[in-house]
């Protein structure tokens, strides 16, 4: 079997393993219970929405002036150069360093590969973009870590990589206040510093990462520093998932989340992958097919994507703007919640893997979450912030309380539903929405 074959069906598993029986009948649970709330069982996302879709994009090309355009359109409802803006929760990528010698350019004007966007200028300990890539981590633009940075060369036995660089990067976020969880391999075998799918096969084997005799093992500084989910370099044509995480065993034991992004429309006629992931397939990963089965199918959707990839003016071509927009509809009526990677990672966690239960006192039913028994990370007693957006299905939201343990969830992030044709619903509120226009130039 292959790797994501196995990594796939290893998920299905555990998915299969956590699902909830099946509830009562709306109508059962009435007739047995009239006068008193009863809960029906939990919802797999927040009320309205039947899926749950992300654009993880990759940092590659990206530039202040790229990374600007393509937020305000996405994140705003200001006017743009590319559209009105239409305010959904996207987050970005980025590089702590620049170590490639790729020829080409970066951005109009024939702007060099050195002024790739990335917190140090080259792999000086020089600062170039971090006062503007902090913010954007601050504010909630930037989520996920794209490698410590672009290292890809042509000569792809050669690397500017290092350990030390590494722990530079490390302590310079914490010293930040800047808490990332989300990684993401980048480029070619120069890359040593990837970690995700080292044993699997030869190809793999430059990632170096997460092997502890290595030169360039770096995993001891970046789970401990927090890197909870990883993107192995692992390709996939499966746009919707019941599920977007697996486990996954380091080389050096450590264990992390795995998870999927919709990165290929499978495969030529040769073996080759078909790659979607730039600007000019944005409409075909995004159709009205995909988006369409993903809310029947009621599934997660991660898309891979390099929304700075072009040179172009306006960086994105006119199809992906629509692409977008169409997205922006399926939002809007309530079908499709659009969000950050991370938000949508942690939710598919606890939604996967929360335990709770529920006792009934006075009229009123009242669920108690009691933990995320998190198989990777450990069972644990939740945040608010990692079970916003858990919804159960009652006979009456009034009467049904959520407590974490037995501390009730204060009543301002509790949301009534009505029904979805099913039963209505109580859920613990999902993140506000935030068009606030954080653009900021270079100083």
């Amino acid at each position: 079997m292959k790797p994501e074959n196995f990594k796939m069906a290893l998920a299905a598993t555990l998915a299969a393993l956590t699902t909830a029986t099946a509830s009562p009948s709306f109508a059962h649970a009435t007739a047995q219970h009239d006068g008193h709330a009863v809960v029906l069982g939990e919802r797999k996302f927040p009320y309205p929405y039947k899926a749950m879709l992300a654009i993880s994009s990759d940092a590659d090309s990206e530039t202040l002036r790229k990374f600007n355009l393509v937020h305000e359109f996405i994140n705003t409802n200001i006017n743009t150069p590319l559209g009105k803006g239409l305010g959904l929760d996207f987050s970005d990528s980025f590089f702590m360093y620049n170590g490639t010698n790729m020829p080409g350019y970066v951005d109009i004007g024939q702007k060099p590969m050195t002024d790739e966007m990335s917190w140090y200028r080259g792999v000086s300990d020089q600062w170039f973009d971090a006062a503007a890539i902090n913010h954007y981590i601050h504010v909630g633009w930037i989520d996920t870590m794209h490698t410590f940075g672009d290292f890809s060369m042509v000569d792809t036995h050669e690397t500017k990589f290092s350990r030390a660089l590494a722990r530079r990067a490390i302590a310079q976020l914490n010293a930040c206040g800047d808490h990332l969880m989300v990684w993401t391999d980048h480029g070619n075998q120069s890359n040593v510093d990837n970690f995700g799918d080292y044993g699997n096969g030869s190809f793999y084997s430059y990632q170096q990462g997460a092997n502890p005799w290595s030169p360039y093992y770096h995993t001891d500084l970046a789970v401990p520093y927090g890197i909870h989910f990883v993107w192995p370099d692992t390709h996939s044509d499966q746009f919707g998932m019941s599920s977007m995480i697996y486990p996954l065993q380091l080389p050096d034991g450590r264990r992390v989340w795995g998870f999927w992004r919709y990165t290929s429309a499978g495969q030529s006629p040769s073996g080759a992958q078909e790659w979607n992931w730039t600007p000019y397939h944005l409409d075909e990963q995004l159709s009205q097919a995909h988006l369409d089965a993903l809310v029947r199918n009621q599934d997660y959707s991660i898309i891979a994507q390099h929304l700075c990839g072009t040179t172009y003016p306006g960086v994105l071509p006119r199809s992906a703007v629509d692409a977008l927009e169409r997205l922006a509809q399926y939002y809007r009526e309530g079908k499709i919640l659009v969000t950050r990677t991370s938000r949508l990672l942690v939710y598919n966690v606890s939604q996967q893997y929360v335990s709770y239960s529920v006792t009934y006192s006075g009229g009123q039913a009242i669920v108690h979450v009691w933990s995320i028994r998190d198989p990777v990370l450990g069972t644990h007693v939740p945040t608010i912030d990692e079970i916003r957006g858990l919804t159960f299905y009652t006979t009456d939201p009034q009467r049904t309380v959520i407590e974490i343990g037995d501390v009730p969830v204060p009543e301002n992030l509790i949301q009534d539903n009505p029904t979805d044709g099913y039963a209505p619903s109580v859920e613990i509120e999902w993140w506000p929405a935030d068009t606030n226009n954080y653009a900021v130039s270079s100083p």
